[in-house]
């Protein structure tokens, strides 16, 4: 899977998860560029990468 393809997938599982739109989503997941990095470097799946994505917006 490229970088990109996971990233929309983290998308969808964000907004899913939050019950949010796909625009809305894209804008949280893109307001955490540190966890998507971090999480792609240390090759997390989807679904543990969107808890990280959610659970720093919910902090913030």
């Amino acid at each position: 899977m490229k970088y990109y393809e996971w990233e929309g997938a983290v998308t969808e599982a964000v907004a899913e998860a939050m019950c949010i739109s796909h625009s809305d989503a894209a804008g949280v997941v893109e307001a955490q560029p540190f966890y998507m990095q971090q999480s792609w470097g240390k090759g997390l799946d989807v679904p543990q990468t969107a808890a990280k994505v959610i659970e720093a917006a919910q902090a913030a």
